[in-house]
């Protein structure tokens, strides 16, 4: 069984050196990857062009946070992966690590698939789910800034939308919203392109959308028979557990939390797959000795 990772970056990092040359220790890997199109695309060629297992999309977006630029990326890189002979399709960044060996990796799914697991979590306790999408937003809340009055203009815009900018969702179906950093079967893939192609105007309601990259996805995957195999365990867990990623949302300083060494432990012994987000200043020579 094959396994595509799906790789959206958009700087060369140490730990997507990393993450690459791990995955690259299989033969059943195939990756895909996403330069961002305000990205030089150069160096990402001079580090992975040669490798036979890495594929660039052509096709390059404009990836603007909070934007649905966002699920454009994420929807290029599972038409591509049409292309292959597959079990399972992973989102990750270029900020991901791998946590295990693929080899304990690809067992553990290829008995999972026997069971066609999807690994989709998503959050019950959201409540802003429906705000994420029944707004038209503006372009300035896809911008990031630290001044003063870009941060004033933000809040106002973020104010004005919420009141004078709606949009009639009553056409969709109930909005589930969890981690974008999902894995999902064959199966999973071509019933989501799909029931896109058959339902134009899904997409066209999110076209404005606020971070919805949380919802897009998991709202198909949890209105369909999918939802009958979604990862569980005897516990709660949280909906980034059950994409089998480890994310830091509680110890911060940031949310969610850049992991360093000090948090080297926990990760390994998380039981997770992958790790995210990793501190950029961690080399690949560290990487090595720890998740080698």
């Amino acid at each position: 069984m094959n396994f595509i990772y799906g790789v959206i970056c958009h700087q060369l990092t140490h730990s997507l050196v990393f993450l690459v040359n791990e995955l690259l220790k299989s033969p059943h890997s195939i990756i895909l990857i996403h330069v961002d199109q305000k990205a030089d695309l150069a160096p990402f060629h001079i580090q992975f062009g040669q490798l036979d297992q890495v594929y660039f999309l052509a096709d390059r977006t404009d990836v603007r946070w909070g934007s649905y630029s966002q699920i454009e990326v994420m929807l290029k890189l599972l038409q591509e992966a049409q292309k292959y002979d597959y079990g399972y399709f992973f989102f990750l960044s270029g900020d991901d690590i791998p946590l295990c060996s693929n080899t304990a990796r690809e067992l553990f799914l290829e008995k999972e698939y026997q069971k066609q697991t999807e690994f989709v979590g998503h959050d019950d306790l959201a409540d802003d789910v429906e705000q994420r999408v029944n707004v038209l937003y503006l372009p300035i809340m896809y911008q990031k800034s630290k001044s003063p009055l870009f941060q004033f203009l933000n809040r106002w815009a973020l104010w004005y939308c919420r009141h004078f900018r709606k949009q009639d969702i009553s056409h969709l179906p109930k909005l589930y919203k969890g981690s974008n950093w999902i894995t999902l079967t064959d199966q999973a893939v071509t019933f989501i392109l799909d029931y896109l192609e058959a339902n134009p105007d899904y997409a066209k309601t999110f076209k404005s959308s606020l971070c919805a990259d949380e919802i897009f996805f998991h709202t198909i995957i949890y209105n369909s028979h999918f939802q009958q195999r979604i990862y569980h365990t005897q516990h709660r867990i949280e909906d980034c557990e059950t994409g089998l990623r480890y994310i830091d949302w509680d110890s911060g300083p940031d949310y969610p939390r850049t992991l360093d060494v000090s948090d080297f432990d926990k990760m390994k012994q998380s039981g997770m797959l992958f790790a995210r987000k990793m501190n950029t200043n961690i080399t690949v020579d560290i990487l090595e000795k720890h998740f080698s």
